[in-house]
């Protein structure tokens, strides 16, 4: 098949962007999917679709060993399936009370048996072997099992039915082999959202409690390559069996990198032309099903594709719903609207061997199947010419018999790998203890699918990803940070951390297998200065004991009936200053949590471990200076100094309460009252606001406009056919809409002006108001229409069908010009003499800074705001 589009192109070209060497090196484990991860004792556990049976190990996220097969399918209800160790699908697997639990699913389906169903296995060590206990028969029906242990210990599985379409239940556990309860339906994916943008599937469940709440988080959509649209959601609750479909977030949280391609540049193939009327020269419309016209072979002249007429003389046109003899050849003219385009990038999709020619010469060439991005270079590009060019494509039937091909106006940035179809998310910890790390499978390009990570963050409360990334995806994004100290392996006790930095906020944890009287030292001062939690084996409790100017206080807690002796229990706690919280395998710890006024505010110390009776082991130690705060408020004009003198680390929080008229912000930096970096968010001028004081002299004031264009979807609380409704997460000052220019679902049929389909409100205080629509215009990305109008504040718009006989929905996502809102994420990153600063997870600029260690503090303008969802810590080496 070639396929010929004339494009009218001014050429100008810019330098390409430039790319990070710290970024992810994604995919992290090549060749492994649907997987299960488990963080035990500082190492990291992965099994799942092409492990059979084996489990990888990491002590980073990042680099993982050999594997170590841990369990054979070996049960009486799956013998005659023809279903083995292959079959071992979706992992998942968590440590109770010493005991290892290992569930996954049997995704078999046969001519001679299916065999599709949940299987519990155990063991009592962490790299097996895992045994079945009940062999006669499976643990649940259909697929995608996760075990959640709330607070209170009550075990909660999540699983997959096939009830309408794939659809996510859940359901009590008695312990981790027996349920309590029926199962609960809580949710499938919904029409006519981006979770049906295919077939209708919600799978993959993965549950987790943070900061009071519950999420979450699923796949939707298709999981093959050729649909390309599995993408990840969230539902957030406020209980473990409440989630349902109006909690979850209307926007997919992890999807492919080429959605937010195709929103922020110009695909000239469809967009960046002028459209003629079809030339039908066939017997049916060579045009169906495309954007440009398609012309045959013998109406072009010879040379023209850089064909000879021999060639274009033996090949056939391909129709829709038709196949192709190979080759085949499709020629399309277009020409381009008149505008300089920057570099250009090609994206190409095809089953089977391909060619491509610009203005006759060959650019691309690759046998078989392929999805990839090419990025013109210099000689490339000048092939092009001013005026009229021409891209032929010459393609062959394959497999599946797909085929795709974009041309992208990439300004002066370069294009990243195809990076695809994130599912089957694993949320944990990592390495330091403080950051949270999504660890998923995707693709990249036609590779295998393999496993990924991307950075989890919370914006107070609402969970957000830095994804989907590569090796080459422009911006900052580090592999997990370390802690500022850890030991591998076992130890036995080692008394105080006197290697490290005493300080007053700090997390330090460890897994401790005692019989007798051990624990962890949540404090050191001195002999006279000193906190302990520890086991009494005797008594079958835990305490805390603290010792304040030689005054000795103890406080007794039950332990569970049936907590065991003489395996690993993992300790974790988070010192801020005379705060202490407490944690027991992953859960607050029983009856008590949090301990108020029992240490020195400002008395820095060190943590460690004690061992009274000499019976204990320790396992993953891991110290971090930093602390997890919920919330700090300000008076007017004033300001706080937080955390210790560093000079590698990390600074964030939600800021709540802003308008047009105030500002307030932080110091990411703080030396002293004259070397220091401040940075407000000014309502008035609509900026984050940077300034850069040494030794009493500014050196650098920096302006970064907080306006923006904005993608947003539907709220399927009150959105249907008819209304549409976008809310949005914070009041917001906006001056501009943007709606595709296209029907939704067919980018074929374009439409002159789209809001004229609509009567247009927005929500002010609670109540709607009229919106005037008229003055549309083709904004600069060809894709959509632009309505223009006097800055408004409000927290939602709707969009009304304005003929009462149309019953279509005409569009779906929704861009907003946003000048400003009541609330940011903002977050800082000191690495040694960089600073990096970003708002609502976008990177807005890097500064060069030369200072030595700071700390951070807030500091507010002329209104008492409020900061929540606080984190502050170090990033060790």
């Amino acid at each position: 098949m070639l396929v010929c589009k004339k494009i009218l192109i001014f050429c100008a070209f810019a330098c390409c962007g430039t790319l990070f060497a710290q970024n992810i090196q994604n995919p992290v484990l090549p060749g492994v999917a649907d997987a299960g991860v488990m963080k035990y004792n500082g190492k990291y556990y992965i099994g799942g679709v092409f492990t059979n049976g084996d489990f990888y190990v990491s002590d980073d996220l990042v680099h993982w060993g050999k594997p170590v097969h841990v369990v054979t399918m070996d049960n009486g209800w799956s013998k005659g399936s023809g279903a083995g160790n292959e079959q071992i699908h979706a992992n998942d697997m968590f440590c109770l009370n010493g005991d290892f639990h290992l569930y996954w699913s049997v995704n078999y389906w046969g001519k001679d048996k299916h065999a599709v169903h949940i299987v519990h296995a155990q063991s009592k060590n962490v790299l097996g072997p895992y045994i079945e206990p009940d062999k006669k028969t499976w643990m649940d029906n259909r697929i995608d099992p996760k075990v959640f242990k709330d607070d209170d210990g009550q075990l909660y599985m999540y699983m997959v039915r096939f009830t309408d379409g794939n659809t996510i239940w859940g359901r009590k556990m008695k312990n981790p082999a027996e349920f309590a309860g029926e199962p609960v339906c809580l949710f499938a994916s919904l029409p006519d959202t981006w979770e049906t943008m295919d077939n209708r599937v919600a799978e993959g469940p993965w549950v987790m409690k943070y900061r009071d709440r519950y999420y979450l988080m699923y796949n939707a959509n298709h999981t093959s390559t050729e649909w390309g649209n599995y993408q990840l959601g969230v539902a957030e609750a406020d209980s473990p069996l409440s989630f349902q479909n109006g909690n979850k977030y209307s926007y997919p949280v992890v999807n492919s990198n080429q959605i937010l391609l195709e929103e922020n540049y110009v695909d000239l193939l469809r967009y960046g032309i002028t459209y003629e009327p079809l030339f039908d020269y066939t017997e049916n419309n060579p045009g169906v099903g495309w954007m440009l016209p398609v012309y045959q072979a013998s109406d072009w002249k010879k040379g023209e594709c850089g064909f000879s007429s021999k060639e274009i003389k033996g090949s056939t046109t391909r129709h829709l719903g038709t196949w192709w003899t190979s080759p085949s050849l499709w020629l399309r003219k277009s020409f381009f609207v008149g505008k300089q385009v920057g570099n250009l990038a090609l994206r190409v999709a095809h089953d089977g061997d391909t060619k491509i020619y610009l203005n006759g010469t060959l650019i691309y060439e690759k046998q078989g199947r392929d999805y990839c991005m090419v990025n013109l270079d210099e000689k490339q590009r000048e092939l092009l010419k001013k005026g009229e060019n021409l891209l032929a494509v010459e393609t062959n039937k394959g497999r599946a018999q797909f085929f795709d091909v974009s041309l992208f106006d990439m300004r002066s940035e370069t294009a990243d790998d195809i990076l695809m179809t994130p599912g089957q998310p694993n949320i944990l910890r990592g390495p330091n203890g403080f950051e949270w790390w999504l660890i998923y499978m995707a693709n990249k390009n036609n590779e295998c699918r393999g496993q990924y990570i991307n950075r989890v963050h919370f914006f107070n409360k609402t969970l957000f990803v830095e994804g989907i990334t590569g090796p080459c995806t422009d911006g900052y994004h580090p592999e997990p940070s370390l802690p500022t100290f850890s030991m591998k392996g076992e130890t036995p006790s080692f008394g105080v951390l006197q290697q490290v930095k005493p300080s007053t906020t700090y997390m330090f944890e460890t897994a401790v297998k005692t019989d007798g009287d051990a624990g962890i030292i949540a404090w050191w001062k001195d002999v006279d200065n000193n906190a302990y939690i520890g086991f009494d084996t005797k008594n079958h409790n835990w305490y805390l004991r603290t010792i304040i100017n030689g005054k000795e206080k103890e406080e007794y807690f039950t332990l569970p009936k049936d907590f065991r002796w003489g395996v690993y229990h993992h300790l974790r706690i988070e010192r801020n200053q005379d705060c202490l919280k407490v944690w027991l395998d992953e859960i607050p710890s029983p009856q008590k949590h949090l301990f108020t006024k029992i240490i020195p505010v400002t008395e820095p110390g060190v943590p460690g471990v004690f061992d009274r009776t000499k019976k204990a082991l320790f396992e993953g130690v891991t110290y971090t200076i930093g602390f997890d705060d919920d919330r700090i408020q300000l008076k007017e004009h004033s300001e706080i100094l937080k955390g210790d003198f560093l000079d590698h680390y990390e600074f964030s929080f939600q800021l709540s309460g802003l308008s047009d008229c105030k500002m307030s912000g932080s110091y990411p930096v703080y030396v002293d009252k004259d070397n220091y970096v401040k940075a407000q968010f000014n309502g008035i001028t609509r900026m984050l606001e940077v300034v850069v004081v040494k030794q009493g002299q500014q050196i650098l004031d920096k302006k970064y406009p907080l306006e923006h264009l904005q993608m947003v979807y539907p709220d399927v609380k009150y959105t249907d056919f008819v209304e549409k409704c976008y809310r949005f997460i914070s009041p917001s000052w906006i001056n501009a809409l943007y709606l595709n220019r296209h029907e939704v679902g067919n980018k074929a049929e374009f439409v002159d002006d789209m809001f004229s389909k609509f009567t247009i409100e927005y929500l002010n205080e609670g109540k709607w108001y009229p919106l005037n629509n008229s003055g549309a215009t083709v904004a600069e990305h060809l894709a959509y229409n632009r309505l223009s109008f006097t800055p408004i504040k409000t927290e939602g718009i709707r969009f009304i069908n304005k003929d009462a006989q149309d019953l279509e929905r005409h569009i779906y996502k929704l861009g907003i010009q946003e000048q400003l809102k009541e609330s940011y994420n903002f977050r800082a990153v000191r690495r040694g003499n960089k600073l990096y600063l970003f708002v609502d997870g976008r990177e807005l600029g890097r500064l060069d800074i030369h200072y030595p260690a700071s700390c951070v503090g807030f500091c507010s303008g002329n209104y008492s705001p409020v900061y929540k969802g606080i984190l502050y810590y170090h990033i060790g080496n």
